[in-house]
């Protein structure tokens, strides 16, 4: 039963929302602390996070597991340089096929995929380089497949980081998801396009995350504390925020490092209600 439900709310709402997929948190470290965004993927951030020569990493998340088993998406990230590659595979689980006499006939499944390219340099004025400030760009290809529907879009990333600024602090601020809309035939499909502000504070051994999405409409929060104990691991915690859908939740994860490798779990909390709860990240990261 669940199944059926599951698949009607899924067709349901899929072509309005599908797009939704572009505010997920695709690394454990960034959804444990309240969906930080900006401070793992505003493309500014490329100039100055350039200590590996190649970055890599990997997450897994399996959606709505209190609902289904069969749902979830898979990222995969690389730095080089100044610049990052990444794509987000969203597997919405095979749904029924039916007439409408209710009669199932056979299965699909619906998918999405991101794919996005990322670049950051320093910011200069006349001729002159502005110390701590970089400015950066990227560009992402969306693609829906709903059975025999396909939707395909093309979206732009600008954003400028003000990196160690007043002891330390960092500021990013970025517009996310500016450009051509994925369509199905002839109908557009909403996209989030936002204007993000975040801003970050060290204090000893811990770091304070706070952003705000201002979206079309409506408007997210988010805030998260890191606490890093020698370099070799830290614990997370945060809390997020949607005003509009009434969405709460806070989360919390674990970091391991040794020497190049590093580990992260991310885990969101929720009554059983929330159809989110329970749900874990795994993300992998190398640095070579």
């Amino acid at each position: 039963m669940k199944k059926i439900l599951l698949s009607l709310l899924l067709i349901s709402s899929l072509f309005g929302q599908v797009n939704r997929i572009l505010t997920l948190s695709p690394t454990a470290q960034e959804a444990s602390l309240g969906n930080q965004s900006l401070a793992f993927h505003n493309p500014a951030r490329n100039y100055f996070d350039t200590d590996s020569l190649v970055d890599l990493s990997f997450t897994r998340v399996n959606w709505l597991s209190n609902i289904t088993e069969d749902m979830g998406y898979n990222y995969i990230g690389a730095g080089w340089k100044n610049l990052t590659f990444s794509l987000l595979y969203f597997d919405y689980g095979a749904q029924n096929i039916a007439d409408e006499a209710g009669i199932i006939s056979g299965q699909f499944s619906p998918n999405s995929l991101v794919a996005y390219v990322g670049w950051g340099t320093e910011l200069k004025h006349t001729k002159k380089k502005l110390e701590n400030v970089s400015i950066g760009f990227g560009g992402k290809i969306v693609n829906h497949s709903l059975h025999t529907e396909n939707a395909t879009g093309l979206l732009v990333d600008a954003g400028v980081h003000f990196n160690n600024l007043w002891s330390r602090v960092d500021l990013d601020i970025a517009i996310q998801n500016f450009g051509y809309q994925p369509k199905f035939n002839n109908w557009k499909t909403e996209v989030p396009t936002s204007f993000n502000v975040g801003f970050s504070v060290p204090v000893k051994d811990f770091r304070f995350y706070n952003q705000w999405n201002l979206y079309d409409g409506y408007h997210t929060h988010g805030q998260g504390l890191k606490y890093t104990y020698k370099n070799l691991m830290s614990a997370n915690i945060g809390y997020y925020n949607d005003v509009n859908y009434d969405l709460n939740y806070s989360s919390f994860g674990l970091d391991f490092k040794y020497e190049s490798y590093k580990i992260g779990f991310g885990y969101i909390l929720g009554d059983e209600t929330f159809p989110l709860s329970d749900t874990i990240q795994l993300t992998i990261n190398v640095e070579i």
